[in-house]
């Protein structure tokens, strides 16, 4: 659902990467739907520099309990960083 609109629209969805969120005054808001198929953090944001650093962005978590199997961390990881895995864990 688009900013203006009261009614979903399940047959024919707005496709698009940009759409305009309306304005508070008027109680508009943006309902956003996705393929819940890739699991990890996805980055909602802006483009526009300054919107980043008033912090108008999120993180979608899809599927957070299946990320590590989608993702897996390789056990070579592990050996990275001797040197960090050589501080106390109140180093950590």
């Amino acid at each position: 659902m688009a900013a203006g609109s009261t009614v979903y629209n399940y047959n024919n969805p707005v496709w698009r990467d940009v759409v305009s969120t309306g304005t508070p005054d008027a109680g508009d808001n943006v309902t956003i739907r996705f393929q819940t198929d890739n699991p990890g953090p996805w980055f909602l944001h802006c483009h526009i520099d300054f919107h980043l650093e008033a912090g108008f962005a999120v993180v979608f978590a899809e599927d957070p309990a299946d990320t590590s199997l989608a993702n897996p961390v390789p056990k070579a990881w592990s050996d990275l960083c001797p040197t960090y895995d050589a501080l106390s864990t109140d180093d950590h």
